[in-house]
Formats: structure tokens, C-alpha cells, sequence
């Protein structure tokens, strides 16, 4: 297990309390995985086989499970845990549910939907990293697997670029744009301005994701246990939920395009060493399908190895 640096600027007051319970206008949890956890005295829900204060000893292993923009936490969470044939007895699957003002239980956190991706702050100044880094804390001294689909592909490969919270490893799957770590791009870039703004690149960051100089952010992004996951029919240029920004569109056409030229970006940064600790692993004939990637070879290994 690596040692935690939790981001000083941002460390925020955790309660536990128990609570019974592509782009989507509400999204309610309400089956029995459902929990709830106070974060600066605000309620931020997830999804878990029991809640955080419920857990003992023997739970080593966290994989902590971040939806895509349908937000759908509990749906998530039975993906993994349909992929490891079962919750082992040592390990626990939890998935945070990143709200919007849509689905916000009273008096909780409501991001943009497609703002958590990348860091940004809730209607009260929170940014979803922050919380992260909360939710982080409260799971204590334990091994932690953050493994994102989709938007939460987006959401773990800025957060483990930019927060001071060093996990065991890091899962990025299927997302739909990259945050670039050079003003390099495969495609043409002069008509697009923003293309190496921050979420895309790291020009003009604020607020939380302004950790560093961009050197600094460089050598931590190295440095981590990151693995990457793409479905080859994840190829459809025309994707409803592709982003298709002119920044999005500078790394790539498509989702599979994108994560295989961002791996090479990687290499030709940081050179082959880091290329060969961060492998992209390619899974043949799957599209954008969260369940299918997690149940694949390649998607067990890479929560389980």
C-alpha cells in the first residue's frame, strides 16, 4: 500500500451517516447499496454493500467506482462486482454519485453534468476532487483501486494528474477526452484556441486542479499506477455521448482513436519505461458498454492483478 498525501488547501470534515437507500436529467439511488456519508457537513450519497463505519478489520482492498455522465452509481458498482465473480471478503465496492441539481438529496452537492469530470466546483465552491479526497479519508488506511467508465474515465485520469492523494491504482476506461500533459496533439489545433485548456490540457487551471506547475504535474502523472482500457468498437465518431468539442476533437476521432493516442503521447513524453507501466490494453469487439469492459480478461486483471 503506497502512502496517502491528502491535499492540505483542501481537507474537509467527514461524518458518516447511514442512509436506507450517456447524459441523464435525474438519477435516483434507491435500492438497498445505497448510502450516505456527511462531507463539510453536506450529504454526498454512494453506493456500498454497507456503509463506510460498518467496516472491519478485515476489509483490506476499496475500489472505489465512478460512473460515466448517466451517472447511474449503483449500476456501476454491479459492474465490478459482476466482474469479480462476487465482493470478496476482504475487499468493498463503492461507487460515488455525483449529483446534479437534478438528483441532489437537500442541502447536497450539485455539479454541472459533465463539470465533475474535471475537478470543477459545486454550486457551493466544492470541487468533485475535493470530495474525492474526502471520500478517500473517511476509507482509511486500506489498498484503493479508483476505476472510472467513461465520464469517470475523464474523472480519473484529471484526478490522478492533479491531486496530491496517491492511490494504489488508477483505471481509466473508455472515456471521452484525455487531459493532455504536453501542447502536442495528433490533429490540427490552430483553429481551436482552448485545445490545451485545462480539462483538455493544462493551461488556464483553477481552483482545485491548480496543484503545481505544470513540470510538477508532469513528474506526479508518471509516477502513478495507471492502467488504460478500450473497447475497439468503441469507434463511432458520431457517438451521442462523444464529446466533439474542437479541444476533444484535436486528440482523435473517436474513443478508441483518443486512448490509443494518448498512450503514445505518453510514451513520447515520459519515454517507453512509463509506456510499459501504464499499458493500454485494447478489448476486441466492445463498444461503449461499461458491464462487457469490466467482464472482459483485460477488465478483471485490471482490478484484480
Amino acid at each position: 500500500m503506497r502512502g496517502r498525501v491528502l491535499r492540505a488547501a483542501v481537507t474537509l470534515l467527514v461524518a458518516v451517516v447511514v442512509s436506507g437507500c450517456a447524459l441523464q436529467p435525474r438519477q435516483v439511488l434507491g435500492d438497498g447499496a445505497a448510502q450516505r456519508i456527511l462531507i463539510a457537513g453536506r450529504p454526498f450519497q454512494y453506493c456500498a454493500s454497507a456503509p463506510v463505519q460498518a467496516w472491519g478489520q478485515e476489509i483490506r482492498r476499496v475500489i472505489i467506482a465512478v460512473h460515466g455522465l448517466d451517472r447511474a452509481a449503483c449500476a456501476m458498482r454491479d459492474a465490478v462486482v459482476a466482474a469479480l465473480g462476487g465482493e470478496p471478503a476482504d475487499t468493498v465496492v463503492i461507487a460515488p454519485h455525483f449529483s446534479t441539481s437534478a438528483d441532489a438529496p437537500t442541502g447536497g452537492f450539485a455539479w454541472g453534468p459533465s463539470t465533475w469530470p474535471a475537478g470543477e466546483p459545486d454550486r457551493g465552491g466544492v470541487s468533485s476532487f475535493a470530495v474525492m479526497d474526502a471520500l478517500v479519508e473517511a476509507v482509511g488506511d486500506r489498498s484503493i483501486t479508483l476505476v472510472g467508465f467513461s465520464g469517470g474515465g475523464q474523472f480519473t485520469n484529471r484526478y490522478a494528474a492533479v491531486s496530491r492523494t496517491m492511490l494504489d491504482r488508477y483505471v481509466i476506461i473508455n472515456p471521452s477526452s484525455y487531459v493532455w500533459l504536453t501542447a502536442d496533439r495528433p490533429r490540427p489545433s490552430a483553429s481551436c484556441p482552448t485545445f490545451n485548456d485545462w480539462r483538455y490540457g493544462l493551461d488556464g487551471r483553477a481552483g482545485y486542479a491548480e496543484t503545481g506547475n505544470p513540470e510538477e504535474i508532469r513528474e506526479r502523472y508518471a509516477s502513478r499506477g495507471v492502467r488504460y482500457l478500450i473497447g475497439t468498437a468503441d469507434d463511432d465518431p458520431n457517438s451521442t455521448s462523444l464529446d466533439r468539442s474542437c479541444a476533444a476533437q484535436t486528440q482523435g476521432a473517436n474513443r478508441e482513436e483518443r486512448a490509443v493516442n494518448y498512450h503514445a503521447h505518453l510514451v513520447a513524453t515520459f519515454g517507453q519505461d512509463v509506456g510499459d507501466a501504464q499499458p493500454l490494453v485494447t478489448v476486441a469487439g466492445v463498444g461503449h458498454d461499461a458491464r462487457r469492459m469490466l467482464a472482459s480478461e483485460a477488465g478483471r486483471a485490471s482490478l484484480t492483478g
